[in-house]
């Protein structure tokens, strides 16, 4: 039973960092297209991509 609970967990988790992941998408396009503000376009990416690898991660 505790397995299951830890699975359930797991994929909230995960949703969650998916969610986080599009709208950091979201935001990072606002930045490139709207503000045309190239100095947080970078730091937005890292998180971006650091968000990724933890989804790769949990996945793989």
């Amino acid at each position: 039973m505790s397995e299951v609970l830890q699975y359930q967990r797991n994929l909230e988790e995960l949703v969650k960092l998916l969610r986080i992941y599009f709208q950091l998408d979201e935001i990072l396009s606002f930045a490139t297209e709207e503000l045309q503000d190239d100095e947080i376009v970078p730091e937005i990416s890292q998180v971006k991509d650091k968000v990724r690898k933890v989804i790769e991660r949990m996945i793989s």
